[in-house]
């Protein structure tokens, strides 16, 4: 589906070429979906990227077109992926996977905000959400927005930036967002 919408995207931009773009989320693997009274828009909103050097598996671009049309849909501004951010989301995700543990804190005793503070970003305002078994995009976002604490993440206006990172080889989430200083 992303190659058919890129596809299309550049015989609209007469074959003019796009540098592709990545990005990353978590999800509450404690919430289950309610296909009868789904939250998320339908809409595609074109992602805005801090650094045009970020590639997202398809999962990922969904779900960064999902949850930002879901922001605005609530009166919140679109996130913007940071690079530094997607790194540590998709890392958190691998590192949950390859390391058997579903938890914000590492093994190393590692908080989200610990692991922020490590790769340089200086934060007003920080949040993180992950998820495991989720395989898609729509189901990812849906399990967090039936999630009070997930839900209240996604819909703080205060955060500007994410990144997100999802680990399909087992299906782990990782969102991460915040407001620099």
């Amino acid at each position: 589906m992303r190659r058919f919408l890129l596809l299309l995207l550049l015989i609209s931009l007469g074959c003019q070429s796009a540098e592709p773009r990545e990005k990353k989320v978590t999800v509450n693997p404690d919430a289950t979906p309610h296909p009868s009274d789904s939250n998320v828009p339908q809409t595609p909103v074109q992602p805005q990227v801090a650094d045009q050097t970020i590639r997202l598996n398809a999962q990922e671009a969904k779900f960064v077109e999902l949850v930002n049309a879901y922001r605005i849909k609530v009166g919140c501004p679109a996130l913007i992926l940071d690079p530094t951010l997607e790194k540590l989301a998709r890392n958190h995700s691998r590192d949950m996977a390859t390391r058997d543990f579903f938890s914000h804190t590492n093994p190393d005793g590692q908080s989200p905000f610990d692991r922020m503070r490590a790769a340089g970003i200086r934060y007003s305002h920080a949040a993180e959400n992950i998820a495991h078994g989720q395989r898609t995009a729509q189901e990812v976002l849906q399990s967090w927005l039936n999630s009070a604490g997930h839900k209240k993440n996604i819909e703080n206006c205060k955060l500007r930036y994410h990144g997100i990172g999802f680990y399909d080889v087992t299906n782990h989430w990782t969102h991460v967002f915040a407001t620099f200083r």
